[in-house]
């Protein structure tokens, strides 16, 4: 049969599918498996690498972020909230996850790309539907079935937290629990609220976003494990649609999600910006700058943007004097400019390294900017 034609059929079945299912959990609030069983074998292995991310210095510990992502997650969770634990781990990369011990992990890639509540929501409740139908003990029994595979599964559960990736694109969800995950994460959303046509525009631009990155990282390390047709952007908006009551308000919540991520954003931007992934960088910063993030933060990584393009000094210089116009902007934009400025013996470059230094004394890089400033008057 022809590829275009079962693409069609396909779509076709799933639609169906979706119009016909309610989904709900398949075990209740509270359960866990006999530690006897495999499932408590996995049990254990995942608690025990829940407790070398509890300490990770990678865990980002901030009460308010932890809050607010917890209560997102509270609203789509229901019943099932009090046995899920948010961690919320420092790594650039688009990519939440969940276990069945309840252990449920949000990096801060994934939290620069989301622009609202609703966003974050889509994705939460995607992981949360993974939760509550199994898939995860259903993959790993498949995993385990092959002797091979299973000496595998058993040593990255034991590697800790650099393998939380691995973890997930090793157990690949089928298309159908996909299929569940999607369908079941909307009706969580349209329960709690939230605007559910958010999902399927997500989903459409991370996969974008890809197609922009000129780097070695080619994929997302989320749909290294979620598909990514376009079949699927279909479905969502499709039953986006069929989902909604039409007596009821649906929220997106943007101001309240961008107030909530704006006292980490330059932290976390400057983390993703160590990828050097300039074209993903490009594409994100013109989605957040809509989305009202910090104007003079904006421009800041514009500038480092064009600093690290070949000869854009020039734009990465305006771009920095842009940030300092506004009344609230990093300081780190004065040290960018002074160190530029250095190269072509401008005798701004001093003034700017200066002023750096005067408004951040404590500055871990105080010694280095105070040599540029020494070179600056030999």
């Amino acid at each position: 049969m022809d590829s275009k034609l079962v693409g069609v059929f396909l779509l076709a079945l799933v639609s169906v599918m979706a119009s016909a299912q309610e989904y709900t959990a398949t075990f209740n609030p509270g359960y866990k498996p006999e530690l006897s069983s495999d499932e408590g074998g996995f049990w254990y292995q995942v608690d025990k690498l829940e407790e070398s991310i509890k300490v990770s210095p990678d865990r980002i510990t901030d009460p308010a972020l932890n809050n607010y992502v917890k209560n997102v997650t509270c609203k789509l969770a229901g019943e099932y909230c009090p046995y899920i634990r948010v961690y919320i781990l420092r790594n650039p990369h688009f990519n939440a996850g969940m276990y069945p011990n309840g252990m449920m992990h949000v990096w801060s890639g994934l939290l620069l790309r989301t622009t609202s509540e609703a966003e974050l929501a889509a994705v939460l409740s995607h992981e949360i539907a993974h939760f509550l139908r199994s898939h995860q003990i259903t993959q790993w029994r498949k995993l385990r079935a092959n002797a091979s595979a299973a000496v595998f599964a058993d040593m990255f559960l034991t590697m800790g937290l650099a393998t939380l990736g691995v973890v997930q694109g090793a157990m690949s969800f089928s298309r159908t629990q996909e299929t569940e995950a999607d369908l079941y994460g909307l009706q969580l959303m349209v329960k709690a609220g939230y605007t559910p046509e958010k999902a399927s525009e997500l989903w459409e631009y991370v996969y974008n976003e890809t197609k922009n990155d000129k780097s070695k990282e080619k994929e997302s390390v989320f749909f290294a494990s979620h598909p990514k047709s376009a079949d699927r952007m279909t479905i969502l908006a499709k039953k986006a649609q069929e989902l909604r009551d039409t007596g009821r308000q649906y929220e997106t919540k943007q101001s309240e999600y961008v107030a909530n991520i704006i006292p980490y954003y330059f932290d976390f931007m400057s983390n993703h910006l160590e990828l050097q992934d300039l074209g993903r960088t490009q594409v994100m910063l013109e989605r957040q700058s809509a989305a009202g993030f910090p104007s003079a933060d904006i421009a800041f990584f514009y500038g480092e943007l064009a600093k690290l393009q070949t000869d854009n000094d020039a734009i990465a210089i305006e771009q920095y004097k842009k940030s300092i116009s506004f009344p609230l902007h990093p300081a780190a934009a004065y040290r960018e400019l002074g160190y530029l400025l250095t190269k072509s013996n401008s005798p701004d470059a001093k003034n700017y390294l200066e002023h750096y230094l005067a408004v951040a004394p404590n500055a871990t890089d105080k010694d280095m900017v105070q040599y540029y400033i020494e070179s600056v008057n030999k």
